[in-house]
């Protein structure tokens, strides 16, 4: 028997956290963080480990972590400060990973591992199999997983681009091929079952940047996501096209560059400074710049309210929000930010103009189906979506043949039971989520 226990990213969208346990080993895979309802941003929500106490020295355990966004791997350093569980996931994880250790003072010796897609690895009752999918961040991963009763697909945050920004396709070959002899169930996101079609590409919003950028005589500010790699590197490549340097503003987008660039994922030309220094000639200049969810500390709420020293907004500046305000709780600081850069003067682009200035890296309805058509489960499980996601979700799969009784809908606290031949409903557990200090 397999037991599947989320302790996040069912009927919500952060604090994405899952457990396959066996009768001796537990695999974890993700362990992000959220964030409180109220107006905080010195808090972060974590997933309860309480009942990784109680199993945590009787069995062997590992992490492995899909991509590089904080609501999949923001709550590992807290978990690591407690447990020394062994950490798997692609070289950008891990480094963001060290330096939020860093960050926090924790110096233990941890086992942090680079995974290779395609590269099976045995972890005590597991053998996993990461394979590449698309999604806005370098490397992100699903995972094929054999285990004692069956073989399981667990796709987390992903969609099909076939021009994505950084050239590596969705490996359609692999999953085919690891699918191949049968899959006993699919754990996948349904963030996105609710918009029709395939999800937009990457591909075009480097040119609806450059042309927006192009208009623009004086000040340029953009800001997007910070772990969103592939944004930042098209900003770069419009600034180039513009002959305009790029000026970082904010520690998380400083980071993520330098970050990027050591691992290769974003190539600067020789002598091309990007960096914090302030040119005379704000016309050459592009700033990107953090605080794309409206965070009342962040750099670019700062600069709106003229708090950010030698930065000053100027009348007629272009402000540009190449991000969604997706997470829970963002849309209304977005909001305020945006009505204050206009009543300073400043022309903003932003989501509700829809200028294309923004995809999304969730998979849409046709995304989902195309994914169940590949792997082709005997059950389903939707992961990382509300409960209107997860009911959008399960119409998909009736569109696909597969009737309802074969998708499970959970709700917090809710288990599975996996056998060889049939999945059931486990006993409800507890969970308690823990606020820290960011």
């Amino acid at each position: 028997m397999l037991k599947f226990i989320p302790f996040g990213g069912i009927a919500e969208v952060t604090k994405n956290m899952f457990v396959y346990e066996t009768d001796r080993d537990v695999l974890i895979v993700d362990c992000g963080a959220g964030f409180p309802e109220e107006e905080t941003e010195d808090k972060l929500l974590i997933p309860d480990f309480s009942y990784l106490r109680s199993i945590g020295k009787k069995k062997n355990v590992w992490v492995i972590v899909s991509h590089a966004h904080f609501d999949h791997y923001g709550a590992i350093p807290y978990l690591l400060s407690e447990f020394n569980f062994p950490v798997f996931s692609s070289r950008l994880v891990l480094e963001f990973l060290k330096d939020k250790l860093k960050e926090m003072g924790i110096n233990k010796k941890f086992s942090l591992n680079p995974l290779k897609p395609g590269e099976k690895i045995r972890l005590g009752d597991f053998r996993v199999t990461p394979f590449l999918v698309n999604h806005s961040v370098p490397e992100p991963f699903g995972f094929c997983v054999e285990t004692p009763v069956g073989k399981i697909f667990h796709v987390s945050d992903y969609k099909f681009d076939l021009t994505p920004v950084d050239g590596r396709v969705f490996d359609f070959e692999g999953c085919v091929n690891l699918a191949g002899d049968g899959v006993l169930g699919l754990f996948s996101d349904c963030l996105g079952a609710c918009e029709r079609g395939f999800t937009q590409t990457e591909k075009g919003i480097e040119d609806n940047l450059y042309r927006l950028m192009e208009k623009a005589r004086n000040q340029i500010f953009i800001t997007t996501l910070s772990s969103n790699i592939s944004r930042i590197k098209q900003i770069i490549s419009s600034a180039r096209r513009l002959n305009r340097k790029v000026v970082i503003l904010g520690r998380s987008i400083e980071k993520s560059v330098e970050i990027a660039r050591k691992l290769g994922y974003l190539k600067i030309k020789t002598g091309e400074k990007i960096g914090k220094k302030i040119g005379a000639d704000e016309s050459k200049i592009v700033y990107l710049v953090a605080g794309s969810y409206g965070q009342s500390n962040s750099t670019l709420m700062r600069i709106a309210l003229g708090r950010r020293y030698q930065i000053f907004l100027k009348k007629g500046a272009t402000v540009i929000f190449s991000a969604d305000p997706s997470p829970p709780n963002t849309k209304d600081k977005v909001d305020k930010l945006v009505d204050l850069l206009t009543v300073k003067g400043a022309r903003v682009h932003y989501y509700e103009i829809q200028e294309s200035l923004h995809t999304s890296g969730h998979g849409s309805a046709e995304d989902i189906k195309l994914l169940m058509a590949l792997v082709k489960p005997k059950f389903l499980i939707p992961i990382g979506g509300c409960p209107r996601h997860m009911r959008a979700y399960s119409f998909l799969a009736q569109e696909m043949g597969i009737g309802s009784k074969r998708v499970f809908e959970l709700l917090p606290g809710e288990t599975l039971l996996l056998f060889k031949d049939k999945i059931s409903r486990g006993p409800r557990i507890k969970l308690k989520d823990r606020t820290v200090l960011a």
